[in-house]
Order: structure tokens, then sequence, then C-alpha cells
């Protein structure tokens, strides 16, 4: 699932008191000898062994890896501190060839990115999707634009096709008065082939600007190589009487369409599958928010009431959501568990993930199918507030996490292969990163 938002609802509450950037540039080119990864106190012109995923450390086969409590006898694993650890989980640092990274620009303004094979898809200054591939140094490649009072804040990538949402009134110059009213807000949705050809529009359509929400998202977007989905409100101003998703085939032609009774928060595909994840009314009212659909079944059939978000796997076969706490007497920080759901039997079994006033709630869990078998990911916080991509499979066995001085804002599993996008915390920059699942030591 790509959903625009990031992992707390917002990249503000990732930000943690990191390095000043006027001291990373007053260090220079020493940042790469430190790396921009690994929990340390400030960087030092020569690092230890864990201390960087970017530095040029010596190419051993195995990674370094430190289960919490580390062992302090050990003297190629440096002494685990508080900062970074987390219950259950193996903070795993790979070596320098175990995994790639490219730097991203600074300007990136969606929460919602992409990635095909090693070639990652984002939106920069609200107004123009790029591209990088992971591993390489070479500047992002310029794929879509759009004009002024118009910007892009969606964008899904599958195959050879990319697709993305275009509002208006949009991206930097929205605010300018001749962008038109602020009642209402036009989005359309565009598909391009990434082999070669022009963008070409495939639905367009107004609604009311009810909410931020609304005015920022009208619509969401999901894709597969062969089919597209989004949803459409019955008429601009009726969203509260529910929705309709239409799913497309890539030509374009019509295969199903699923009505809600609630607007719609999210949509994901994958095969023959449609999830759809609509708001709650209340908890008192038994609303479930999480529904399935198919061709052969379009009408949408209830799975569970997630917290906040949900994941479909690729093939369409398997779902994962975090479950809110249901009790009277909620706490700032309620316990959160993780369900895995098939979507064929409508099978429920919950993940554990040790959730615990030491290893707080997994925050937006995702489910990809690999070779293995189903594979969990989520944002795992610290007690301090520090936030780590985490990796598990469904099946059970150790869980790993890896190490980020920068705040992780977004994460897929395609293949074999981790990636994770990290922002800087003034923002003045982002990284992605990409890991082969099997250095991690999962089990």
């Amino acid at each position: 699932m790509d959903d625009p938002k990031t992992p707390i609802e917002g990249w503000a509450r990732f930000r943690m008191p990191y390095l000043k950037i006027a001291a990373v540039v007053a260090l220079g080119t020493g940042i790469l000898a430190v790396g921009v990864l690994g929990p340390h106190p400030a960087p030092r012109p020569t690092p230890s062994t864990d201390a960087s995923l970017i530095a040029r450390i010596p190419s051993p086969t195995a990674p370094t890896v430190a289960p919490f409590p580390a062992p302090s006898t050990s003297p190629t694993v440096p002494i685990a501190n508080r900062s970074d650890s987390l219950v259950g989980l193996t903070r795993v640092v790979p070596l320098a060839d175990q995994i790639k990274v490219s730097w991203l620009p600074g300007q990136i303004t969606s929460g919602s990115m992409a990635v095909v094979g090693m070639r990652i898809f984002y939106v920069v200054d609200a107004n123009r999707i790029q591209s990088t591939e992971v591993g390489s140094d070479q500047a992002g490649q310029s794929l879509v634009s759009v004009p002024s009072c118009e910007g892009i804040n969606q964008l899904a990538a599958a195959g050879h096709e990319l697709a993305y949402v275009v509002t208006s009134p949009g991206g930097p110059t929205a605010t300018v008065h001749d962008c038109g009213g602020a009642g209402r807000v036009s989005w359309s949705v565009w598909l391009l082939d990434l082999n070669g050809g022009g963008p070409r529009r495939v639905a367009q359509g107004v609604r009311a600007a009810s909410s931020i929400e609304i005015d920022e998202f009208p619509i969401h977007l999901a894709l597969t190589d062969s089919a597209y989905a989004f949803n459409r409100p019955p008429v601009s101003a009726a969203a509260g009487l529910g929705e309709t998703v239409e799913v497309h085939a890539i030509d374009g032609q019509l295969l199903w369409t699923s009505r809600t009774k609630r607007p719609v928060a999210s949509v994901m595909l994958g095969g023959g599958t449609l999830a759809i994840l609509t708001d709650v009314l209340s908890q008192a009212d038994g609303v479930v928010n999480l529904y399935t659909s198919s061709a052969a079944r379009p009408d949408p059939a209830p799975m569970d009431q997630p917290a906040a978000s949900a994941s479909l796997s690729p093939d369409g076969l398997h779902l994962a959501w975090d479950v809110a706490y249901q009790g009277p007497f909620p706490g700032p920080n309620p316990g959160v568990d993780v369900a895995i759901g098939t979507v064929a039997s409508g099978v429920e079994k919950p993940l554990v993930t040790l959730t615990d006033h030491v290893a707080p709630a997994p925050l937006r869990p995702a489910i990809s199918s690999t070779s293995r078998g189903l594979l969990v990911t989520w944002f795992a916080t610290a007690p301090n507030g520090a936030v780590y991509p985490a990796v598990r499979y469904a099946t059970g066995g150790n869980g790993a996490f890896v190490p980020t001085l920068q705040e992780p804002i977004w994460m897929n599993v395609q293949g074999g292969t981790l990636f994770w996008v990290a922002e800087s915390a003034g923002g003045w920059s982002n990284v992605a990163f990409a890991v082969d699942l099997a250095t991690l030591g999962l089990n």
C-alpha cells in the first residue's frame, strides 16, 4: 500500500533532536566517513564498524548483528545504548557492500512514493515527478511536471506504468487568487507508460473542498501492472453519503465498481482484489471500515476495523492492519495489535510484535509476499521516540530493525529487497536505501 500520509499522521511527530545543519556542513566531506545511519552521539572522523551504512567498510560476508542487550565483551559489536533498544527485534547494520544508497532532493513534498525494480519515484516541489535509480550517483530524472495552479500529491508505479493524481488549485502557486475558488478542488488521474509516450488522462472530476484532508487528497489511487483504481464521490458535495470505487484495466476498460456507505480513506489493489479503507462513524456503532471486493463479488465485504491503516499484499491474497485498543480507558499510547487476514477465507491471526512499555506499538504495518513467505514491515518506535524500519516474517521467528539517524518517512518491499527513504531533521536532504532481505538474518 502507498498511503499519502506518513507513519504518524504527518512528518512533524518524527522530529528528533538531530545535529544541526551547520554542524554537518562544517564537517564537510567527513559526513561520508561518519555516515548518515547508526546511533551515535556525534560525528567522528573515524567511525566504528557499524557507525555508517554509507561509509566504505571492508567487505566481509556477514552483516554486523547485535541482539539486545548487546554483549559487552565483543570487540566488533558496540555496546548498545538505550536510545535504540527495541525489545524482541535484532539490530542489524548492513555492511557497505550490502546496501545501496542514493541522495534524493530535499524538496520532496509528498509521502506518496513508489518503486519498480531499483527505481524510486517521488514528487518534488508539489508539481513534478522525478525518479532515481537507488545505488546510482546520477541526478534524478524528471518525468512529469504540471503548470501553474496545479499540483501532484499522489503517485503509484507498477510494471511499466506510472499513475498520478493532479489537483487544482494545487502545487506551489495554489494560494494565488487567480487559481480558482477555495470552495472546490478539481482532480484528474493520469497514466504514463514508462517505456515511452506522453501522459494520458483517464479520469477527472470536481469535489467540494469540505475539509483540509479532502482539499489535499480529493481522491485516492492504486495501481498494479494490469489495472488501476480510484474513488469518486457520487456528486461533488455528497461524499458523506458514500462513494464509488472504480477499477479499470490499463487500457481503460471498466472491470468493476464497488460502492461504500462512508467516505473513502484509502484504496489498495493487488492481483484481482480491491481493498477499501473508509472513515468510521464511531466505535459504539460497530461500523467496520476495511472491505474487500473483486470482479466476481463487487459489493464490499467487511474484514475488520483497523485503527488507521491497512495493507494489501501485491498478489491480493492477504491483508495486514493495525487494530486499535478497544478498552474503556485508553491511555496516551494505547496498545495496538497487528492483524493478518486471508482475503479468500476471512481467517485472521495476530502478528506478535512484542508491544509493551519499552517496545511501543508498530506503526503503518504493510504486508508483502516473498519467496520465503509473508513478510510484514512496520515503523518501530523506541522509548525515546526514535523510529526505525522493522521487518518480520508472519510465520514468526526473530524480527529485525535497521538503525537510522534520519527519520524514515516511507518504506516498501519489492521482491527480496527492502527499500526506505529517510529525511534529515531539518528537511534539507532525503536519502533512499535498499538492502537485500537475506542480509538481515531473518528466520
